[in-house]
């Protein structure tokens, strides 16, 4: 099954590229590999450890930007910002059988897109995301700070360097794990009832931090109940995602709440 958060993934990143013009097309994209197939057994550096964070980790709070909070409705976003410099209507497929269409209106604020998802009947704000620097996100992090202010700013393990996080199959590396350990990829093995939360830095195809010309720094938050009672890809979730240059400087950030879907068994 093809699992919506890709969809959204890639509806987003077109957005983005839209709205701001960004050379985001020029990133990688293939994943560092082993051959044959064979988990990845290189060794790797040993990091020190940082101090203890007191900060909270991700969670729906920080669906935020400027006085702009998800679910808000359109009107409510028109009242604080004004009408949209550009608007359309986007709806695309949510499932591989084609079955479910994803009603979404795109506006774009110059440097700032938002997209407004149809749930029960009302389209409210479930995307923001900026490559502007006069666009303020929770806790304080605009485009233009440094990556050290997303790790004072949100939690992350006093180790998490020496986390390292790969494929399912153990053949790529993609990168530490800020805190949590497990991704949303592994909900089908995990089948927890508790809340999913996790961090990662993604090294966006290289093979170290180091060598990385861009990476991501990505927050994903889920929380019971559950429509199963597991948590699961269909349930709803939330992330936030920042790219990162080669000087550690945030280049863009965006956020994403996707509703529940109905589970296609």
């Amino acid at each position: 099954m093809r699992k919506k958060f890709m969809i959204k993934m890639a509806s987003i990143g077109a957005v983005v590229l839209l709205a701001a013009g960004m050379a985001a097309c020029g990133k990688k994209t293939e994943a560092v590999i082993t051959t044959d197939g064979e988990e990845f057994s290189e060794p790797e550096k040993e990091y020190p450890t940082v101090a203890q964070s007191r900060a909270k980790k991700f969670s729906y709070n920080d669906l935020t930007v400027g006085k702009l909070e998800y679910l808000m409705t359109e009107d409510e976003v028109i009242k604080i910002l004004g009408e949209p410099v550009t608007s359309y209507n986007a709806n695309e497929k949510s499932t591989a059988a084609q079955t479910e269409v994803v009603k979404e209106k795109i506006y774009s604020y110059n440097e700032l897109t938002l997209i407004f998802s149809e749930i029960k009947g009302k389209y409210v704000l479930t995307a923001a995301a900026s490559v502007g620097e006069n666009d303020t996100f929770s806790r304080g992090l605009k485009v233009g700070d440094s990556v050290d202010k997303i790790y004072d700013g949100y939690y992350r393990d006093a180790d998490y360097m020496n986390h390292t996080y790969y494929s399912d199959d153990k053949t790529a590396v993609m990168g530490k794990m800020l805190y949590g350990s497990f991704t949303m990829d592994a909900l089908e093995n995990v089948k927890t009832k508790d809340k999913v939360e996790y961090g990662v830095i993604n090294y966006n195809g290289a093979s170290s931090l180091e060598t990385a010309e861009t990476y991501i720094v990505e927050f994903t938050y889920f929380e019971p109940p559950y429509q199963s009672g597991i948590a699961a890809v269909t349930d709803d979730f939330a992330q936030i995602a920042f790219d990162i240059d080669d000087k550690g400087i945030i280049t863009a950030i965006r956020w994403y709440y996707y509703p529940e879907e109905e589970s296609a068994e």
